[in-house]
């Protein structure tokens, strides 16, 4: 089986690419003209090719069976509507032109139909503006969506993660207003590229890629237990932040100590947590959160990073 794989050089893609290492299916890796292929493992191919252009995406398409459409503009948002949304029609287009069998879309957790997107995200908006293209049109071929959480995992070049482990492996003690209020539902990287493979082996529809939601102190302390030294996260009660940190937070603001108002301190901040009914939901066996984390603060270790 020979897969087109866009957004290879990405964390979710090289992760990817490991996965199906040694298997029966030949990954081509699509990249961009500007695009760095260094850390593409040894061996697999790549063609040039870009989702604005739909020559390039033909080219890139023949003899491929199967699509996994990783590429998207993720913090551009100037970028999203005509790289996510155009540019996931112009390769659905050249997909169903080239007669494909699979087309495989990593979607997020917010376009889920059972999950409410944020109307103020522009991300997530143009995610449910291109599975529009997928699930609300006939194509030729089959069509699957994965939706994962707050993923975590090795091979993560952009440092997505890398905001959370590195307070927590430079400081001894970890309170308020180092760390602000959050809940979390984690998965491991494995189980998103696991639930990809299993939508090439003919799993059409829309697939949850989901852990258990976490408080933050669980977060934190599983982050702490796995970095080099001894942090200790202390567990600071949402009133003392509201009443205590944010009005020392505003004073020092006030008088040029520090750079930000206490305002950020009370916000509570969600990554990825879904209502308990849609916990714990993936196509394949999952890793256990935890591991997740470890191997994450493992391979920033062995990268040099903590």
């Amino acid at each position: 089986m020979t897969v087109l794989v866009t957004g290879a050089t990405g964390f979710i893609g090289l992760n990817l690419l490991a996965h199906v290492e040694g298997t029966d299916r030949d990954p081509v890796a699509m990249v961009r003209a500007s695009s760095s292929t260094a850390r593409l493992p040894e061996g697999v191919e790549t063609v040039e090719a870009d989702l604005s252009d739909p020559d390039s995406l033909a080219a890139a398409l023949a003899g491929v069976d199967s699509v996994v459409h990783l590429a998207a503009a993720v913090y551009d948002t100037g970028a999203m509507a005509g790289t996510n949304v155009a540019g996931t029609e112009r390769l659905v287009e050249a997909a169903a032109d080239a007669d494909v069998d699979r087309f495989v879309f990593v979607s997020t957790i917010g376009a889920h139909p059972a999950v409410p997107a944020d109307a103020d995200s522009t991300y997530q908006q143009s995610k449910v503006a291109s599975e529009e293209l997928l699930f609300g049109r006939d194509h030729p071929f089959e069509v699957s969506a994965v939706y994962p959480t707050y993923i975590f995992g090795p091979r993560d070049y952009r440092l997505t993660r890398y905001e959370h482990v590195r307070p927590v492996a430079t400081n001894r003690v970890l309170v308020p207003p180092l760390y602000t209020d959050a809940k979390y539902n984690v998965v491991h990287v494995d189980d998103v590229v696991g639930t990809i493979a299993h939508c090439l082996d003919g799993a059409p529809g829309r697939h949850l890629v989901t852990g258990p939601n976490v408080t933050n102190k669980q977060f934190l302390t599983t982050i702490a237990r796995h970095t080099p030294g001894k942090c200790r996260v202390v567990s600071v009660p949402y009133g003392v932040i509201k009443y205590g940190v944010k009005p020392a937070m505003d004073l020092l603001h006030r008088v040029g100590i520090s750079p930000v108002p206490g305002a950020g301190f009370t916000d509570r901040e969600d990554f990825g947590t879904v209502r308990e009914a849609l916990t714990e939901r993936a196509p394949v066996r999952q890793r256990d959160w935890r591991a997740a984390i470890g191997d994450t603060v493992a391979w920033y270790d062995r990268v040099g990073l903590l």
